[in-house]
């Protein structure tokens, strides 16, 4: 089958921006891009007119799996927080977690997101990743900060569940990694495994690192709420007496193929250790901004260069834009987070240059892309790659005049603004089929899936009454 998708704009990425301009899907691949009506290739032709014809997005870090506790931790302390939602999670069941996992893939794929790296503890966001299509890769969690299980024991499961989520991923663009979670949840020895097994496997390796000063604190002095929860736990943890990146490359785990989300906490030192490692970074500035834990220097994490009128794309090292998980940050509205982006590094560093708008559509396509490790499949529309695209509309009030597809896309548009999205050349959401919810997205009911989260919702609601 064959589809001709028009525009006012098509934006490549990887070349200038066209005007008036269509994209050929063919099957599940993107045919050619070119000026409207400039071939004798035929097809159905889906005309949005006044819109952006773009890559869909890669949110380079989710966690599926909470959005249930979307608006339920407000206003907390960064570890206090993250002590309560580790908590509350035992208050959940499979089910629970299923529907939270659906609900914010659905979440998503409306927003214009085609891809994601989602780290889960549950495994649920496997299924709800499925459920709508989604590509991009499913880190399974690791925690392991005592000894109260070996080394051994979680290694054994840990394979296992790798094995499982393996099987129910094939056939589908979702490829499998393990998270090990951060350095202060997981001990030398177990890092030191993860290392090995994710060496010898080939897996895909995400761990959250260098986002706080607790963090920062307990790694270079032992000292701050972390290592006094330590101290009350009798937890004997050495400390390294460095920080997060050069504790992370002594345990091994640093290469090619890891994602570090975050780097709040980073400094011109780490910098030579990331490039020496080509580690990819996914960028998380309102989550980081909402539990006050900083301003990520993307200076010092890489970012896009030019030279005069070249441009280079390659960042050093790879660097993708995620939203985190709505527990922290409320929505993954992509296009808040590019507007995020931008604006608080200007704010911090206090020069224009430090983010454009073109950087941050860029970090948001073919930047998560690479820091993925997808960069040969999808993040730009050229001929070949799979037919990803997402259109957003501009001719609302808040966007209307549009000069410029970049500068309207990160300054005033919004998930809301989303109007179709496709997935490996299958339309997953299309918001002018219908006023209802359920309607925009034909082959799922989202109904039941509503409900679940519903019921789930009440338990966090009613969480301390739970628990003796």
């Amino acid at each position: 089958m064959i589809m001709r998708i028009r525009a006012a704009w098509v934006l490549p990425i990887s070349g200038p921006p066209l005007e008036n301009a269509e994209v050929v899907v063919e099957g599940d691949r993107i045919a050619e891009v070119r000026p409207a009506g400039t071939s004798s290739i035929g097809g159905d032709v889906l005309d949005f007119g006044e819109a952006v014809l773009m890559p869909g997005l890669v949110n380079a870090h989710t966690h599926l799996d909470y959005t249930v506790m979307r608006g339920l931790l407000e206003d907390i302390e960064f570890f206090p927080w993250i002590r309560e939602l580790t908590a509350r999670k035992d208050a959940l069941t499979w089910e629970d977690w299923l529907a939270s996992a659906t609900w914010g893939a659905a979440e998503a794929v409306a927003g214009g997101v085609t891809t994601i790296g989602d780290c889960t503890d549950s495994g649920a966001a496997l299924w709800g990743a499925k459920a709508l299509g989604l590509g991009g890769v499913i880190y399974q969690e690791v925690f392991g900060i005592d000894e109260r299980r070996s080394v051994p024991e979680i290694m054994e499961e840990l394979q296992s569940r790798v094995a499982q989520l393996q099987a129910e991923s094939a056939h589908t663009p979702l490829d499998i990694g393990i998270s090990p979670h951060a350095p202060y949840t997981v001990r030398p020895a177990l890092f030191r495994a993860l290392a090995e097994y994710a060496e010898r496997e080939a897996l895909p390796v995400c761990i959250h690192a260098a986002e706080s000063r607790a963090e920062a604190e307990l790694l270079r002095s032992g000292t701050g709420p972390i290592a006094e929860m330590f101290a009350r736990r009798g937890i004997d943890w050495p400390i390294p007496g460095n920080s997060a990146v050069a504790y992370l490359d002594s345990m091994g785990i640093l290469g090619p193929r890891t994602l570090l989300v975050h780097g709040v906490q980073v400094s011109a030192a780490d910098r030579h250790i990331l490039r020496a490692r080509d580690v990819a970074w996914a960028h998380c500035p309102k989550s980081n901004a909402k539990l006050g834990v900083g301003v990520a220097p993307l200076g010092l994490l890489g970012r896009y260069r030019r030279s005069g009128q070249q441009e280079d794309l390659s960042p050093c090292p790879r660097l993708g834009l995620g939203s985190d998980s709505v527990a922290s940050n409320n929505t993954m509205d992509l296009f808040e987070e590019m507007r995020f982006a931008v604006l608080l590094q200007r704010g911090a560093r206090h020069r224009m240059a430090a983010l454009s708008a073109r950087e941050a559509v860029e970090m948001a396509t073919l930047g998560g892309a690479r820091a993925l490790g997808l960069d040969a499949q999808i993040g730009t529309l050229e001929p070949g790659k799979r037919a990803d695209l997402c259109a957003v509309r501009l001719d609302e009030l808040h966007s209307v005049p549009a000069y410029d597809p970049y500068s309207a896309l990160v300054y005033a548009a919004r998930a809301a603004d989303v109007l179709w999205t496709m997935i490996a050349g299958q339309t997953r959401y299309a918001a002018a089929r219908g006023p209802r919810l359920d309607d925009r997205f034909a082959h799922l009911d989202l109904a039941p899936v509503r409900a679940q989260l519903k019921a789930a919702a009440h338990k966090m609601r009613h969480w301390r009454l739970l628990t003796p």
